[in-house]
């Protein structure tokens, strides 16, 4: 009896053993049934840092915690690729956990350099919409699988923003005498983007020759279809008795050099520009 009930310890160990070198994925499923797997899926993208230059790709993402333990995340990887072209790949660890039995929004950045965008996408210029398909991964320590990544796609439009060209048009002289001169200066912006934007604001510094002739400021100036252009009027005034006569003399001829300084402020439907204005050119004098 003694050897009999060895006997059966020892098979039952074996087996046991046999059970246990089993991967652990399988030896628990074997027990339990499929194992619930966490869920992640994209709700939302914002342009962040927003700027000449560069932005930032901000993929809201929705994550679904089955377990009732609290799930670690641990990275996100990510390439974005434009007609099947990639131009932005990288990764980044992440810190946090989601609840036990929870759903947590968590927002993914990625940076887009523009210039290293037009680099490996020769035929796209500034003020173009281009299309992507992004393919993220989203890792998480699960518990009794250990590491996982959640697999995640969206497609979208990432614009790469040319500044509006800004330039004096012309000044149209009224009442002219020695006192001086009153006028109409025509400013025109042009918008070589296509998207829309709206002029939010301008502020401006305009010279003929060294002679300061317009300074302010407008708010809400205009709207500009992708590809359209306005012309924008500012009443200005010159004085020969804070100028001399030479400004009597500069206004009564053909046209004059001007510079354009101050700053414009578009908004966009990816976020609001402000962009420093320096232009230099000959305005004609209309009467």
């Amino acid at each position: 009896m003694m050897f009999k009930t060895t006997r059966g310890v020892r098979t039952v160990v074996l087996l046991l053993g046999g059970l246990l070198a089993l991967p652990g994925c399988a030896f628990l499923q074997g027990l339990l049934g499929p194992l619930p797997t966490p869920n992640a899926s994209v709700t939302g993208v914002r342009v962040t840092d927003f700027s000449l230059t560069q932005l930032t790709l901000v993929f809201d993402t929705k994550i679904t915690n089955p377990y009732t333990v609290p799930l670690p995340l641990v990275n996100i990887d990510y390439t974005l690729a434009s007609q099947g072209q990639p131009f932005l790949q990288g990764q980044a660890p992440l810190e946090g956990t989601i609840p036990a039995g929870e759903s947590n929004t968590v927002s993914l950045p990625a940076k887009v350099v523009f210039l290293e965008v037009l680099k490996v996408l020769p035929n796209v210029r500034p003020g173009a919409l281009i299309p992507y398909h992004g393919t993220l991964g989203l890792s998480v320590n699960a518990p009794a699988l250990g590491t996982l990544r959640l697999p995640i796609e969206k497609e979208g439009d990432l614009p790469v923003p040319a500044p509006p060209n800004v330039s004096v048009t012309s000044v149209t002289w009224q009442n002219l005498s020695l006192a001086g001169a009153t006028g109409l200066l025509k400013m025109r912006v042009a918008n070589p983007n296509t998207f829309a934007f709206d002029i939010a604001g301008l502020d401006y510094d305009i010279k003929l020759g060294n002679f300061d002739l317009a300074k302010g400021g407008l708010v809400n100036a205009a709207s500009l279809a992708a590809g359209a252009a306005q012309e924008i009027g500012i009443n200005v005034s010159v004085s020969t008795a804070r100028a001399g006569l030479a400004i009597l003399q500069m206004v009564q001829g053909q046209s004059s050099a001007y510079s354009l300084g101050g700053a414009i402020a578009i908004g966009t439907p990816f976020g609001p520009l402000r962009i420093p204005l320096a232009h230099t050119g000959q305005v004609p004098f209309m009467r």
